[in-house]
């Protein structure tokens, strides 16, 4: 569906009510007052098929062949990493259209990288932790009752400029009399 399509409002001649057209569909009852409603062609949805490439996000794209190449790159990075450097040039030339000289630079690249081992679990010692959290818990408590004795006073200055000024109105209406 375009933007300009979406920005078009049908509506009941009858009772002005928003319509939402069926798709497919040349005419419709109100929903609210039940009235027989002719939908403009320039309003009518057209139908979509599942198969039709237009407003599908991956029309024209082989998505198994995405998860293939995250594999081969996978193997690619593994191979730089492990040392076997012709290995992962060799591999990475199977799946890409770059020169050979990218793809070695690449792999030097990768084998200069640093490997993080995610599935070691890090235990947090909470005296590290404690001291953090109870500086920002300080830090709160404090604009807290800065913030709280700022809005009390803001309030009272403005309730007593309010009390000043009724009480010169009402002075100067009491000696109009």
């Amino acid at each position: 569906m375009s933007t300009t399509q979406a920005m078009k409002l049908l509506k009941c001649p009858a009772c002005g009510g928003p319509i939402d057209p069926p798709t497919g569909q040349s005419s419709m009852k109100c929903p609210y007052c039940g009235s027989a409603v002719v939908i403009p062609e320039s309003l009518r949805k057209k139908e979509v098929s599942p198969a039709s490439s237009e407003g599908n996000l991956f029309s024209g794209i082989d998505l198994n062949s995405m998860m293939g190449y995250g594999a081969q790159w996978a193997q690619v990075v593994q191979l730089a990493q492990a040392g076997k450097k012709e290995e992962a040039v060799q591999k990475y030339l199977s799946f890409s259209s770059i020169s050979e000289a990218d793809a070695w630079r690449t792999v030097e690249g990768l084998a200069n990288t640093q490997v993080y081992d995610v599935n070691s679990v890090i235990s947090y010692n909470t005296s590290y932790i404690a001291p953090a959290i109870n500086t920002y818990a300080d830090t709160a408590k404090t604009i807290t009752k800065w913030s709280l004795w700022m809005t009390c006073g803001i309030t009272a200055f403005v309730m007593l400029t309010v009390l000043i000024v009724t009480a010169i109105v009402l002075f100067a209406v009491f000696q109009a009399f």
